[in-house]
């Protein structure tokens, strides 16, 4: 499956992981069917911005439930850096990813992979 592009972008709400509570056990990145998430560094999982259209398959199955959809995260985890993005975004994706911050409150800069 292709990751969305363009404006195709602004459809989707995403996820929000809190990699302080993450235990780095994979479920999360194994039900994916867009591997819009991975194991960084330290074994603990990290989203991929634009590869996510909201399957939310990873919420059901995080043992330790630190992933929310954006809108229903704690405030706190908003706020820590859990997300990066695979490649250069546009500057209309960009635009968009600007929207996607500030409607759900996130706080934290994507992480420089």
């Amino acid at each position: 499956m292709s990751a969305p592009s363009g404006q195709d972008l602004a459809k989707y709400e995403r996820i929000v992981v809190d990699m302080d509570i993450c235990i780095g056990c994979g479920a999360c990145v194994s039900v994916c069917p867009y591997n819009a998430l991975e194991l960084d560094e330290n074994g603990k999982a990290r989203l991929i911005w634009e590869a996510c259209p909201d399957s939310f398959e990873c919420i059901k199955v995080c043992p330790v439930n630190c992933i929310w959809k954006a809108s229903e995260a704690p405030e706190e985890s908003k706020s820590k850096q859990w997300y990066r993005f695979n490649r250069q975004l546009t500057p209309e994706e960009q635009q968009i990813f600007e929207q996607w911050r500030a409607k759900y409150g996130i706080k934290s800069d994507p992480i420089k992979a």
